[in-house]
C-alpha cells in the first residue's frame, strides 16, 4: 500500500472539513490504517454430523459485514508548548463525533464511523497520536452519488461509473439501467411530480405504482448484477443511490 500524505476529515454534526496535513501539519505514519470488515456468522450446531451448518447468508443470499476497524497514526513537529493546546483543540472537534475520512491516495470514496483521538505521545518537538475509529461502517462510500455531477479528479476511467438518476422525465416507457458495482445498494425512487396517466416502475415481472415523494422497494437490490428498471406513464423524479465497496 501507498503511504499517504494526509486525510481530509469532515465532522458530520458541524461540516468543517479538515485536512490532516495542510490544517494540522501532520502526516499519516503506517500503512496498516485500514482494518479488515468483521463478517456476521451465524453457524448451526446439528446434533449427530460432523462440523456445522453455515446459516449466515441464509436471510439475504450474501455476506453481512459488521464494522471494521480504522486506526491513523498521525504525527508532526510543532514547537513543545504548543502541542498539548493542539490536542485538547482537535479533541474538542472530533473526539466521540461522526465523521468522514477520505485519504489522499483514494479520493473517489469516504469511510465513516465516530472517531476518537487516543495515545498522544510527545518527544520533544516530535509527537505522534491516533485517530481512531473502532466501529467504521464496513463500505467505503462514493464522494458522489447518483444525482451529482462526476467529478474530473476523483473518477477512476477504469473501474469508474457515470450514474445518471436526476431529474428522470417519463413520457410513455423508458428503460433505466443501474450498474452493479462493489457493495449492495437499494434504490430510492423521488418522485417530484406525476401527470395524469400515473407512474410506475416494473422490476422482475412485478409492477409497482409510485407516489409523490420518497419510494423504496426493499427486494430491488443492486449487488451483483445490473438491474433493469422499466418506468412506466408519466412525469419526473431521481433514482437516488450511493456506491459502496469493501
Amino acid at each position: 500500500m501507498i503511504l499517504t500524505l494526509g486525510a481530509l476529515i469532515e465532522i458530520q454534526d458541524s461540516g468543517e472539513k479538515i485536512h490532516t496535513f495542510k490544517n494540522w501539519g501532520c502526516a499519516i505514519g503506517n500503512n496498516n490504517y485500514i482494518g479488515e470488515p468483521e463478517t456476521e456468522t451465524y453457524y448451526i450446531d446439528i446434533p449427530g454430523a460432523d462440523g456445522f451448518l453455515d446459516g449466515s447468508e441464509a436471510l439475504t443470499g450474501r455476506p453481512i459485514y459488521k464494522s471494521r476497524p480504522i486506526n491513523i497514526l498521525l504525527g508532526g513537529k510543532k514547537p513543545r508548548d504548543e502541542w498539548d493546546d493542539f490536542i485538547s483543540s482537535i479533541r474538542n472537534k472530533i473526539h466521540g463525533r461522526i465523521i468522514k475520512i477520505t485519504f489522499d491516495n483514494d479520493t473517489g470514496f469516504y469511510y465513516t464511523g465516530r472517531g476518537y483521538i487516543k495515545d498522544f505521545n510527545r518527544n520533544r518537538e516530535i509527537g505522534q497520536f491516533y485517530l481512531s475509529i473502532p466501529k467504521a461502517d464496513p463500505y467505503k462510500y462514493s464522494v458522489t452519488d447518483s444525482l451529482d455531477d462526476w467529478l474530473w479528479d476523483p473518477f477512476d476511467f477504469e473501474t469508474g461509473i457515470i450514474d445518471e438518476g436526476a431529474n428522470i422525465s417519463v413520457s410513455g416507457e423508458m428503460k433505466y439501467i443501474i450498474s452493479a458495482s462493489g457493495g449492495p445498494f437499494v434504490p430510492v425512487f423521488n418522485v417530484k411530480n406525476i401527470l395524469s396517466a400515473g407512474l410506475q416502475i416494473e422490476y422482475s415481472g412485478k409492477t409497482r405504482t409510485l407516489t409523490i415523494g420518497r419510494n423504496r422497494f426493499p427486494d430491488i437490490v443492486v449487488y451483483k448484477s445490473d438491474v433493469t428498471i422499466i418506468l412506466k406513464g408519466a412525469g419526473t423524479l431521481n433514482i437516488e443511490y450511493r456506491r459502496g465497496s469493501l
